[in-house]
């Protein structure tokens, strides 16, 4: 009875990680921006930004961390242009 109880356990915590990472995933946007902006401007990042790169999406500057980058490496071609 104890080892179906924690064979319960261990399947309910798995199952529970594995909907945590596909919901955290389903957060991030998975469609081909229009383009990426590499800022290789001197200076530190503008106050909030990780990092001075970002996507323009439907017209509208986007941070990096809004993307699903492994999905956009998989299915997009996103120009990209140079800053300096």
């Amino acid at each position: 009875m104890k080892s179906l109880f924690l064979a319960f356990l261990a399947f309910f915590i798995l199952s529970s990680c594995s909907t945590l990472h596909s919901t955290s995933n389903s957060t991030l946007i998975r469609d081909c921006p229009e383009e990426k902006i590499v800022n290789r401007m001197p200076g530190p990042p503008a106050k909030g930004d990780k990092d001075k790169s970002y996507y323009i999406y439907k017209g509208k500057r986007k941070n990096l961390s809004e993307f699903d980058s492994k999905w956009i490496d998989e299915n997009c071609d996103v120009k990209e242009t140079v800053v300096y």
